[in-house]
């Protein structure tokens, strides 16, 4: 062993670019850590939310952003991902070793050493960059699966919105026929009305009445709905309340389109394929070679003249001879990022596919919307009252007048039932868009 003198200016500078080596941040990494520390209050605040008392979808959605198990998961995921980068990039464990030579040896007692390896710098800065790659993915998964809850409570609460006007309209409906019969039973009375026609308006009360209490039992499995999408508790009187908007979108299909593009989702295609490239540059820095650098020290070797301990350096390289099995690794991350990019371009035509729906509906929703409540509802009013009057001067029947008060009945639901489809189809276009979308004036 040959003897070497080791300066501490040195030894500093090469430790320090050890620590550089080792500590470069990959390229998502610090977003990546910035997001998941903003996201942890509202991925954590199940056990603190309130349940919602104003009954307003925006109420419920907020709360559903607390306490769903599904963001839980999803940020779970995203933070063992993103922890997950630092061991990716870490160097090899060093090695520290020790002989003694139980038996005098006129040549050494005593040895030390010490050694670090280096591989190729692309397999631990590649490495970590697709890590990174696979946390921002995460990340965006997750902005996507919130998206999704948003989505699931408002179809919910446009359900339980439904039963309850439902209920509204039929129960006013309800005390119309109970005026009606207690008119019959005075014209009655005085020989104007018969029993059949009486008892064919108590039928319509009794059915209606069971209509209604069968919409109870549809209340509760709404709220039951809403309470699963939400993931928290709710009082067993929650309500639906609020009205609704309605419209087509300000921005054009082509702009809608672009936004879908940019959608969390689809992003997370990207980046996944962004991961399988670094994946395949760090299984391409397999092929090359390592090399270790190590330190030696002994107790000394007598000599003429010197007796002083001896402090050698070593240096050694590591010879990748499976190329083949390094080439069909870097194949395969290959494959991956290919595989994750067609997966992306069929979801995209999944997404423009589901807002072309998503616009119809809208349109149609607010199309029927429009129409029953600025033309066929009036005229149905205006015909019923009609009804009325003839009726009053005994120029109508019971029958006339329970046919006007159905059609006025159905196109009132009618009515109820388009608000309800639009805001199911706005919320259902929000999600597929990836952001609020804003109505035209």
């Amino acid at each position: 062993m040959t003897r070497a003198n080791l300066r501490p200016g040195s030894l500093g500078a090469a430790l320090l670019a050890i620590g550089l080596f080792a500590g470069c941040a990959a390229r998502y990494e610090t977003s990546v850590r910035h997001d998941l520390a903003r996201a942890a209050p509202r991925s954590r605040g199940a056990e603190a939310a309130p349940a919602p008392r104003d009954g307003r979808l925006e109420s419920y959605v907020t709360l559903a952003l607390a306490a769903s198990p599904e963001l839980r998961e999803r940020y779970a995921r995203w933070r063992a991902e993103t922890l997950r980068i630092a061991p990716a990039r870490a160097l090899p464990d060093p090695m520290i070793g020790y002989a003694f030579f139980a038996l005098p040896l006129d040549v050494q007692r005593h040895r030390l050493m010490a050694s670090q390896s280096f591989p190729w710098p692309t397999r631990l800065t590649a490495a970590a960059d697709a890590q990174s790659a696979r946390a921002a993915a995460a990340q965006l998964r997750f902005e996507a699966r919130a998206l999704d809850v948003a989505a699931r409570v408002a179809d919910a609460w446009w359900r339980l919105w439904l039963v309850e006007r439902v209920a509204r309209v039929w129960r006013e409906q309800l005390e119309l026929l109970g005026g009606l019969a207690e008119s019959l039973r005075a014209r009655l009375e005085a020989s104007e009305a018969t029993l059949a026609e009486l008892a064919r308006v108590e039928l319509s009360r009794a059915r209606l009445a069971d209509a209604i209490d069968g919409l109870d039992e549809q209340a509760q499995a709404a709220r039951a709905a809403l309470r699963a999408a939400v993931g928290g508790e709710l009082p067993e009187d929650a309500r639906a309340e609020g009205e609704p908007a309605l419209g087509l979108p300000a921005e054009s299909a082509a702009a809608l389109a672009d936004a879908v593009r940019a959608h969390p989702f689809l992003r997370s295609f990207e980046r996944l394929a962004e991961a399988g490239d670094d994946a395949a540059r760090a299984a391409e820095g397999a092929r090359f070679p390592s090399f270790t650098v190590g330190v030696e020290w002994t107790d000394g070797m007598p000599m003429p003249g010197n007796t002083d301990p001896m402090l050698g350096l070593q240096v050694a390289l590591t010879i990748p001879l499976w190329q083949e099995a390094y080439d069909d690794a870097q194949r395969a991350a290959e494959a991956d990022a290919e595989a994750e990019r067609a997966a992306g371009a069929s979801a995209e035509l999944d997404a423009l596919a589901e807002l072309a729906a998503a616009l119809s509906e809208v349109r149609d929703a607010d199309r029927r919307a429009r129409v029953t409540e600025r033309t066929l509802l009036p005229q149905a009013q205006s015909a019923f009252e009609s009804v009325i009057g003839a009726y009053t001067v005994g120029r109508a029947s019971v029958a006339d007048l329970q046919l006007a008060q159905r059609e006025l009945l159905e196109l009132a639901v009618e009515l109820e039932r388009a608000r309800a489809e639009h805001g199911r189809a706005w919320a259902r276009l929000e999600r597929v868009v990836g952001r609020r979308v804003a109505r035209a004036e």
